[in-house]
């Protein structure tokens, strides 16, 4: 049977964790924030010995946070990026308390940094307009959830709505809204160019705060 999983952090879990339970399996990924379904329900967490399920869930967390231990956050920046096998050698890493191997420690610093420098544009002023509306369509839709919690962290606290890029599994202009006070988006949607007439907006789902 097949996995249908979120390329993210938490789809990286769920697959290690559906493994565990029931054998290797297939996994389909699709465009994380695309579909309002838990892929980490607490009867699979609950397999896991307390300490690790402590670990993992604190891995999750701290997905673009921009702060923290680097090992978390690189792990959720490589899920993110698409890049699955990199994203769980070090969620590995991370659940045993060691530290990962040459190379993966050099490739997920390497990413974590190009996520940093990436964002360091969020907050111009000129990204804005009108008021609240928050133009990153030349960043990728795997950006947004470290660009939202640094708008927070930065002060913002009313909600937001960005205008993004696409992701490399569901291409488009993405719009997303986020609530006051709050990091995770309450709605995603993805624009697509239909013809002449303009616009048309795809509602692809609420996003599972």
């Amino acid at each position: 049977m097949e996995l249908d999983l979120p390329l993210d952090m938490r789809g990286i879990a769920a697959s290690w964790l559906n493994q565990r339970r029931r054998g290797r399996r297939t996994v389909s990924w699709y465009a994380p924030w695309s579909r309002d379904e838990d892929p980490l329900p607490p009867s699979i967490l609950a397999r896991l010995p307390a300490i690790k399920r402590m670990r993992l869930l604190r891995l999750i967390g701290l997905d673009g946070a921009g702060h923290g231990p680097w090992l978390a956050q690189a792990a959720g920046t490589a899920a993110r990026l698409g890049r699955h096998r990199l994203a769980r050698n070090l969620m590995f890493a991370w659940l045993d308390g060691e530290l990962p191997g040459p190379e993966d420690a050099t490739t997920a610093r390497a990413l974590l940094e190009i996520e940093r420098n990436r964002l360091k544009s969020v907050m111009q002023w000129r990204r804005e307009w009108p008021c609240g509306v928050i133009h990153i369509e030349d960043m990728p839709a795997w950006l947004v959830p470290p660009a939202i919690r640094l708008l927070r962290q930065m002060g913002r606290k009313g909600p937001i709505h960005l205008l993004s890029g696409g992701h490399l599994l569901k291409p488009g202009r993405w719009s997303w809204y986020v609530p006051a006070g709050v990091w995770h988006p309450a709605k995603v949607e993805v624009m697509q160019q239909l013809n002449r007439d303009g616009l048309r907006v795809e509602q692809i789902a609420p996003v599972d705060a």
